[in-house]
């Protein structure tokens, strides 16, 4: 069983970079809700009380200039690496920002969590995946994760910074608006058609934005969890067609669902850069994705995944009320 108690450095500030994203958010959120003293990094304040909640710590600071990132990381006893840029610019804009907070943490005498996807594993060779699957990204996006993974853990292992990374497949929830699932539930809300990448009928694990969240801290505020790779799947695999129809069973809409195969992607991908990005991925949605979660299982027996059905419902009514508002 892994150790939360007894570490007195977690009770510092938590520091959160892209803290106005999807995940980031919700780790303020959740941070804050467990009283944990935390300061939330944003580039600009237009949204940050649209997100985050007041007793968050709010600075402004720039992940990609070194001078911003020491300052902001000051003090820090955990900081986590919420950092997202469109597709188009990972290659360029990722690793400087990756080695800055790296840089941070070191100065800091802080740790960092850095929250993980599955590009790296390239198309699965086994199913569950557990997290010492090969690690045969077929997609640049996938060999740049494992790149910066690497950096990371070798900055572990030498004892540099303690370094912890779980691994997730695609979110959903409040305030998650990318291309992907914000469409979903937009249509579903209206009753218009909803689609889906790949193909409708393959199973594929999804995790509620809150749930991953809470297993960031939670690996973050573990003393035995560094140093490790964390699977976190969600509460279960749907298909695409099962997920949209829980959104349009919430929403009291008739289903309507459809599907984007390659084709679309490349056509729209003349105009639009990160459409052209996802062709590489199109993959995790053409195969099965369904990770082990039992590592995490096991160390964490108290955790509980939110359902589809409720998880489903609150991002039905984050949606409403977005629209609305």
């Amino acid at each position: 069983m892994p150790t939360t108690k007894g570490d007195k450095a977690m009770n510092k500030t938590h520091v959160v970079f892209g803290a106005t994203g999807a995940l980031g958010a919700a780790i303020v959120r959740q941070l804050a809700t467990e009283g944990k003293p935390v300061r939330a990094v944003v580039r600009n304040t237009d949204r940050t009380r649209q997100v985050l909640p007041k007793s968050a710590e709010i600075t402004v600071g720039n992940a990609t200039r070194p001078e911003s990132v020491q300052a902001v990381c000051k003090g820090a006893a955990v900081i986590y690496h919420c950092v997202n840029v469109p597709y188009s610019k990972w290659s360029t804009v990722m690793p400087g920002v990756t080695d800055n907070l790296l840089a941070g943490a070191r100065e800091a005498k802080g740790r960092l969590v850095f929250p993980g996807n599955v590009y790296g594993y390239g198309p699965f060779q086994i199913i569950p995946a557990t997290e010492d699957h090969p690690l045969a990204a077929t997609s640049k996006k996938g060999q740049l994760r494992n790149a910066l993974e690497r950096k990371l853990m070798d900055a572990h292992q030498a004892g540099d910074v303690r370094v912890v990374i779980p691994r997730f497949s695609d979110y959903y929830g409040p305030n998650v608006t990318n291309k992907l699932m914000a469409p979903i539930f937009e249509a579903a809300l209206v009753g218009k058609k909803a689609s889906w990448m790949g193909k409708l009928d393959i199973p594929h694990d999804l995790v509620h934005i809150d749930d991953a969240a809470v297993a960031c801290v939670l690996l973050g505020t573990t003393e035995s969890a560094y140093g490790q790779f964390w699977h976190v799947p969600g509460a279960g695999p749907l298909t695409g067609r099962q997920f949209m129809e829980i959104a349009f069973k919430a929403a009291d809409t008739k289903p309507n669902v459809g599907v984007m195969g390659r084709g679309f992607f490349r056509f729209v991908g003349l105009f639009v850069p990160d459409a052209r990005e996802m062709v590489e991925l199109m993959y995790e949605f053409e195969k099965p994705l369904v990770l082990d979660g039992n590592k995490f299982a096991s160390a964490f027996p108290s955790f509980k995944y939110t359902s589809h059905e409720d998880a489903v419902s609150q991002t039905v009514e984050w949606f409403r009320q977005h629209s609305a508002s």
